[in-house]
């Protein structure tokens, strides 16, 4: 039980995490809306995914299918976010921040599933 609660608890403030730096990154490039309309819309599909697990972790006792669904979707788009940048060789600190967070958010839901047996 007291497991359950500290791996739903991860992933609630891994999700938070994502949701603030995002909604951080947003916040600074706001010129991007005009200038990079697909990048912005990208971003703020990223946020609302983030959020939309954070809100999923939080709502549930024990993490669902919509849960590790969002979790697996926002660790596999921070991870091909995280190669496109490797790729173009404009790599940050923020780039491995989102991914680490990412895979912190989904090893939570993963370990509150609970097991037959």
């Amino acid at each position: 039980m007291n497991s359950e609660r500290n791996a739903r608890a991860l992933t609630v403030a891994a999700a938070a995490a994502g949701t603030a730096d995002t909604a951080a990154f947003l916040g600074r490039r706001r010129h991007l809306f005009t200038r990079a309309p697909r990048r912005a819309a990208g971003t703020v599909l990223g946020l609302a995914l983030w959020a939309g697990l954070g809100l999923s972790a939080a709502a549930e006792r024990r993490p669902g299918r919509r849960t590790l669904a969002l979790a697996a979707t926002v660790a596999a788009a921070n991870a091909v976010l995280l190669a496109a940048h490797l790729r173009a060789g404009v790599v940050r600190p923020r780039a491995f921040l989102g991914a680490g967070l990412a895979a912190l958010a989904l090893g939570g839901a993963v370990a509150g599933v609970r097991r037959p047996g």
